[in-house]
């Protein structure tokens, strides 16, 4: 397995959470102004489904990375960037679904400030 794998699951899948947050503050500020509620709910649950899949994909190349590294005494730096790929992954998946959970339960303007 590639570096390139283990780096894939370290820096994908915060980068995706980043941009699911920043694109909610836009749509949600845009919802007051001039799109429908309605119209931003399906915008951002694009956008969050798009993430949790960069971040999945993510989980799936570090656990196939640590997987790949076998049954030795898991302390070279492909060992640490493999696992640490799966962790992060995984932690930044379940960041991601929850606030995406914020598409289908709030609604009206403002509710969030």
């Amino acid at each position: 397995m590639t570096t390139t794998s283990s780096w894939y699951g370290l820096l994908v899948p915060p980068s995706a959470w980043a941009v699911q947050e920043w694109l909610g503050w836009f749509f949600g500020q845009r919802s007051c102004s001039t799109l429908e509620p309605p119209s931003v709910r399906w915008i951002l649950l694009a956008v969050s489904v798009a993430a949790l899949a960069a971040a999945l994909v993510g989980v799936g190349r570090g656990w196939r990375a640590w997987e790949a590294t076998g049954d030795h005494d898991h302390q070279d730096r492909v060992d640490f960037l493999a696992f640490g790929g799966l962790l992060v992954s995984g932690v930044f998946s379940i960041a991601i679904v929850w606030a995406g959970l914020s598409t289908g339960f709030l609604s009206g303007c403002g509710w969030m400030r």
